[in-house]
């Protein structure tokens, strides 16, 4: 017998269940490469050249901000192209997330370039960050230095103890090593973290843990990787008895079964994130402390202390997108809110700020399903779960304030000292923290089942209990 027979096909053959949109093609390094080699190219160009430094001509000087803009609206356009162009014929999984690549670089470029630079006059700043070490307590550190670093991470507190400082750069970049530096920095921080391009930091305190590479090693071990292993296993179960027969889909299993599966995505995408974080920080680790070795928490607070919507949202799931959402999602929406309420821009506009950033998350997603469902049709899955989220949110938000209105209403009939001196404990009772608990689960559960239904439809449940 062969040894072929033995060996995979590389690459490997065609997934039949693919349904990829029509006229696109497979894939091809010379299709892949350009749009992040342009962008990149782009972003060399982006600080300003200064006359008195730069050995420039100065006829040359004012045409490079024609040429950036050139390459960005290239870059941009390629990137947009990748998704609606050509699919990735062995995978599902890989389609899906080249339209989530397509989509995001595109936008990115247009915010770096058009948005950030001409609306708000800025171009993005380093961001040095400090640690400085700190006496920590023996044992399990508590409040929130326990969290910072914590949640699907799984990190015990073996790290250095350190209180971190940014310190924004005054300059920007001179020299081409610099920018050649500082473009690379930029281009591959998702999140803008390392940069004044990045949405507010939800820690909220700059006493944190500096976890080791072996601490993230025993992360990874001891905990993500049985996470995974667990979750798959769930997957492939429900799929294997109940989903791999001819014309089984999601709505035939029964409900119990339809949580189960829901819980059981929701785990293994959020330990397959923690995953790829942690490796990525432990192979770039010896560049510190250069910002390239910089990573900071993925996840900010350990998932069984979440007890509302916002607080997974905000604290308990990853932010890789929260620069996109915040540019095309959050700003929008407060802007509309106070259009139609008229507002000023100094009051909160928070219904908008929520649903803006739900709507965007919403359309990313489905533009992403739709890709590998040969179309928009039954796409709209994940379009409702982060819609039905982000109205959650509204939701949970108004019973909070009424709630705490009318215990402080009866503080003070009761004579109860004063609720605005002892914070926020007086208002707050013993049970607060269980249905807060059972509420945003229960929200995310039966939510993400438009979810869970988008994935069997699409194959990727398939595939991944095929791994």
């Amino acid at each position: 017998m062969k040894l072929t027979t033995y060996l995979p096909t590389i690459p490997p053959p065609p997934r039949p269940d693919l349904k990829p949109l029509p006229n696109t093609k497979p894939l091809t390094p010379l299709a892949a490469l350009p749009p992040p080699l342009i962008y990149y190219i782009a972003l060399l160009l982006l600080p300003p050249f200064h006359p008195n430094t730069a050995k420039t001509p100065t006829t040359l000087l004012r045409l490079i901000p024609l040429l950036r803009n050139l390459l960005a609206l290239l870059s941009c356009t390629l990137f947009f192209r990748l998704p609606l162009a050509y699919h990735i014929p062995f995978s599902v999984g890989l389609t899906y997330q080249l339209a989530l690549v397509g989509l995001y670089g595109g936008c990115r470029v247009l915010d770096a370039f058009i948005i950030s630079p001409y609306l708000f006059n800025h171009i993005p700043r380093r961001v040095q960050y400090h640690h400085a070490r700190r006496i920590s307590t023996p044992g399990p550190p508590k409040g929130a230095d326990a969290e910072s670093y914590f949640s699907l991470h799984f990190l015990q507190p073996g790290g250095e103890a350190v209180t971190e400082t940014a310190v924004t750069d005054q300059g920007l970049p001179h020299g081409w090593w610099d920018r050649m530096s500082w473009a690379l920095e930029l281009e591959l921080s998702m999140r803008g973290a390392g940069f004044t391009w990045t949405s507010a930091d939800v820690r909220h305190t700059k006493h944190t843990w500096r976890p080791s590479p072996r601490d993230r090693m025993h992360s990874i071990l001891v905990h993500v990787i049985p996470v995974l292993v667990v979750s798959w296993a769930v997957i492939r179960d429900v799929y294997v008895h109940y989903l791999q027969y001819e014309g089984a889909g999601f709505d035939d299993l029964p409900v119990l079964l339809q949580g189960f599966l829901t819980a059981a995505l929701g785990a293994f995408l959020m330990s397959a994130f923690s995953l790829g974080h942690s490796v990525f920080a432990i192979m770039l680790a010896p560049l510190a402390p250069h910002p390239l070795s910089y990573f900071p928490p993925l996840y900010t607070v350990r998932v069984w202390n979440v007890i509302s919507v916002r607080g997974f949202w905000s604290y308990g799931w990853h932010r890789l997108f929260s620069r996109l959402f915040l540019v095309y999602g959050v700003w929008p929406g407060e802007w509309l809110e106070r259009r139609l309420t008229g507002k000023g821009p100094k009051e909160d506009a928070d219904v908008g700020k929520v649903l803006g950033g739900f709507v965007s998350s919403a359309f990313v997603h489905s533009f992403a399903a739709h890709t590998v469902m040969g179309g928009w049709d039954g796409a709209f899955g994940e379009a409702w779960f982060f819609a039905g989220n982000g109205l959650a949110v509204i939701v949970e938000e108004g019973v909070r304030m009424f709630v705490v209105r009318r215990r402080r209403k009866q503080l003070k009939q009761g004579g109860g000292s004063n609720a605005k001196s002892n914070g926020e404990r007086e208002l707050s009772t013993w049970y607060d923290g269980i249905v807060g608990r059972i509420w945003w689960i229960s929200v995310l559960l039966y939510t993400g089942r438009n979810f869970a239904r988008g994935w069997v439809r699409a194959g990727l449940v398939r595939e991944m209990a095929a791994a």
